[in-house]
């Protein structure tokens, strides 16, 4: 799914005002804000953040427990309020359901008519684990074969819970996710001509995407190539179309997990989840954003290739495994890697940002190695 920039309507919501509603709203709830909370807080506020994210303390049946409390940023009713509702409503249900790990919401509002939005959360241990929340690049190297096949383990158990029994109330916050061939192929072909400006590009000037690539990779046709190796896997894909409704996570991203010392993970910020009538098409979003954004950690995503298709072919299905690795790869390292051409040039130039992209751009190649097709 599309990254995402919002405006955030400070304005409405000044840093002071929403301060102090938050401090308001601690004192309610009988948690326990620190000066070191407050500075946190106003970071967050005048950063690029959507939440208000901090650990609290406060006393529940005679100990000291941490909390974690969760504040919309902003309150926009479309692009804040209703993600906000989604992810509390979602996995209030996820952790009733119980297939999947989820935390538990043990209060929260999200209707703003009502107050302030928030979320108090369970926290998770940390102590002694070895990499717990994903917050750096750095911490996406620690990353192995067995959390590999954990995420490819949990995105399934995700994937097979049954539609019918999301209560309503859940299911109207959903958005419905493009589901058919046709969808797919037409989003692939709009990546191409989106409009760049490219470190590279001639005179600094906006150009296709798919010029860009082929520069790159020095081939005139890349845009063909690419849409080619869709049409290759179109009977795969049609053959899923209306087959079941399944529910997927929408923003998979290694800083989106939860790892425990055991390997298990846990999908956390559920605000983009949604559902689709195409398990190929769900299972392409998920597993090609998780592993796109695996920039920096090639035998994670090497594992995450051999899983999810050893998953499929267990099922006597490693044609539609081969095509959801094959295009979760196209699709996904071709959007986040066109992404990175519409920053700024002065963070283009960045050395980190450049080895996310080059790295990104270069396993683009590998969808037609798990087609078994040349690329030609």
């Amino acid at each position: 799914m599309p990254e995402r920039s919002p405006e955030h309507t400070r304005e409405i919501n000044p840093r002071e005002s929403l301060i102090e509603e938050v401090k308001k709203l601690a004192e309610e709830k009988s948690l326990v804000l620190t000066p070191e909370n407050e500075e946190i807080m106003r970071e967050q506020i005048e950063g690029d953040k959507r939440y208000i994210c901090l650990v609290c303390k406060r006393e529940e049946e005679g100990k000291t427990r941490e909390r974690f409390l969760k504040i919309p940023i902003g309150d926009d009713p479309e692009d804040i309020d209703l993600p906000f509702r989604r992810q509390i409503l979602f996995g209030k249900f996820l952790k009733e359901e119980g297939s999947v790990l989820t935390r538990d919401i043990l209060e929260s509002n999200t209707d703003r008519s009502r107050g302030l939005p928030f979320a108090v959360m369970e926290t998770l241990p940390e102590q002694g684990a070895k990499i717990v929340f994903i917050a750096s690049f750095e911490d996406m190297e620690l990353l192995t074969e067995k959390e590999a096949r954990s995420c490819v383990q949990t995105m399934q158990q995700l994937h097979e819970i049954k539609i019918g029994s999301v209560p309503p109330e859940v299911l109207e916050v959903l958005p419905e996710y493009n589901s058919t061939y046709d969808d797919l192929y037409e989003g692939m072909e709009n990546i191409f001509t989106e409009e760049v400006t490219a470190l590279d590009s001639p005179e600094g000037n906006p150009e296709p995407y798919g010029e860009v690539m082929n520069r790159r990779l020095g081939v005139s046709d890349f845009k063909e190539r690419a849409l080619g190796l869709v049409r290759h896997w179109e009977e795969e894909i049609r053959a899923e179309e209306n087959q079941r409704e399944v529910l997927f996570h929408g923003d998979l991203s290694p800083s989106n997990l939860y790892v425990y010392d055991t390997g298990d993970v846990e999908f956390l910020d559920l605000e983009w989840s949604g559902k689709c009538k195409n398990e190929a098409i769900a299972a392409i979003t998920d597993f090609g954003n998780l592993r796109a954004r695996a920039w920096n950690n090639k035998e994670f995503r090497e594992e995450l290739d051999k899983a999810m298709i050893e998953s499929y072919r267990l099922q006597g299905r490693e044609k539609t495994g081969r095509a959801i690795v094959s295009l979760g790869i196209l699709r996904s390292h071709l959007g986040l890697a066109g992404c990175f051409e519409n920053y700024s040039h002065e963070k283009q130039r960045k050395e980190e940002e450049k080895r996310r992209r080059e790295s990104t751009e270069a396993d683009i190649i590998k969808a037609w190695e798990v087609a078994g097709v040349e690329f030609k």
